[in-house]
């Protein structure tokens, strides 16, 4: 059985998710950076089962993650188990984060949704967003809440 985990990672939070799910999946896994350029040659047909993930900026996942479901939608939905993924610092709202960042007919599809938490490293954004977050989110200092429970639970969810 083999999966993708495609996904976007702008500081590195959603990178080390997908490393720790990696972990926890089993069969032939694959993962891919959709921030990489050659990651829209990548044949979608060749995976049994997918999954899909990114970081939420403003309330919006990346545009890699977004051109990747459009451009690969009608295969998505052929998959034999979907899952898909966000890592957002707002987890009041992580559904309603995830239900704007993929298309309707992925989030009816998926089998199994999750909410992988967060990180602000202050030293890894530049002034602007340092200040953004600071006001926004009333960030004071670097933080790390990725949820790694919730991972695990996706996994064993995505393994059944």
């Amino acid at each position: 059985m083999r999966t993708l985990i495609a996904y976007a990672s702008k500081h590195g939070t959603t990178k080390k998710a997908v490393e720790k799910l990696a972990e926890e999946l089993t069969g032939d896994i694959v993962i891919l950076n959709l921030e990489d350029k050659s990651a829209f040659k990548t044949r979608i047909e060749d995976f049994d089962r997918i999954i899909i993930g990114g970081s939420i900026y403003i309330g919006k996942i990346q545009k890699s993650v977004r051109r990747f479901c459009d451009a690969n939608l009608e295969k998505l939905l052929k998959a034999e188990k979907l899952g898909l993924f966000i890592c957002c610092g707002d987890d009041e709202r992580d559904m309603e984060q995830m239900v704007n960042s993929f298309p309707d007919k992925l989030i009816e599809r998926a089998e199994v949704k999750g909410y992988f938490g967060y990180e602000y490293d202050l030293k890894k954004v530049g002034f602007i967003q340092r200040t953004m977050l600071k006001k926004a989110a009333g960030v004071e200092e670097s933080e790390s809440n990725i949820k790694y429970g919730n991972i695990s639970r996706f996994a064993d969810e995505f393994n059944i």
